[in-house]
């Protein structure tokens, strides 16, 4: 954008970037948040996770991930 820009300027236009990406992230975090308090089960939210990681071509350490969703159900069912 260049340095000349006035400050406000750069503001506003972070806070829009950072709404709309708010806004196109908010579905698919949805889908991966699991604590077992809502009717999506961790199978659904583990095959949104691998989706996800295949869309994005993330290099996650998938099984470290299916561990703390595991381990946070769990924990959240006990309470």
């Amino acid at each position: 954008m260049g340095d000349d820009l006035p400050k406000k300027t750069v503001r506003a236009v972070d806070d829009l970037s950072r709404g709309i990406v708010n806004k196109l992230l908010h579905g698919p975090m949805q889908h991966l948040r699991c604590d077992g308090s809502d009717s999506r089960t961790l199978s659904e939210t583990l095959e949104n996770m691998h989706a996800l990681n295949r869309m994005f071509s993330l290099e996650t350490e998938i099984s470290v991930l299916e561990q703390k969703i595991r381990a946070k159900v769990e924990q959240n069912q006990k309470n």
